[in-house]
């Protein structure tokens, strides 16, 4: 099995069933996303955020390295992670009351429905996977 597949699955699975673990495990949701992006930066951010970038750096090299073909796709939807990586190492005050605002209005609707469309992702992502690997 090549990278880009195993990247496909893991991703696509991840965000596929973030609504699940996120909102139908019995367990508060709101309570955990505010700690978890609490006002001071936890350590573990950073250690996360940092990961990330190796990982986006590396699915970078593999696609201009290795003879995948289709691997732009996998590249290019995985490399969106950064954005997020950006603002949580760079920019963290103005993610977390970014994420506060949101758990505070409408009791946390709208955490809900981005919830929904990152499962959505997830499942195009592993349509394509599938199609294209």
């Amino acid at each position: 099995m090549n990278y880009f597949k195993i990247l496909g699955i893991v991703f696509g699975f991840a965000a596929l069933l973030k609504p699940v673990y996120m909102h139908l495990l019995p367990f508060d949701e709101m309570k955990f996303i505010k700690k978890a992006y609490g006002e001071k930066r936890p350590w573990w951010i950073v250690l996360v955020s940092l990961i990330g970038v190796f990982l986006v750096g590396l699915t970078w090299y593999n696609h201009f390295t290795l003879d995948v073909k289709y691997s732009i796709v996998i590249t290019l939807i995985f490399s969106l992670f950064a954005i997020k990586i950006f603002f949580l190492l760079f920019s963290y005050k103005n993610f977390q009351q970014w994420v506060a605002n949101l758990v505070k209005k409408d009791k946390g609707k709208k955490v809900i429905l981005i919830d929904i469309y990152v499962g959505i992702l997830g499942l195009i992502i592993l349509i394509l996977t599938f199609i294209l690997y």
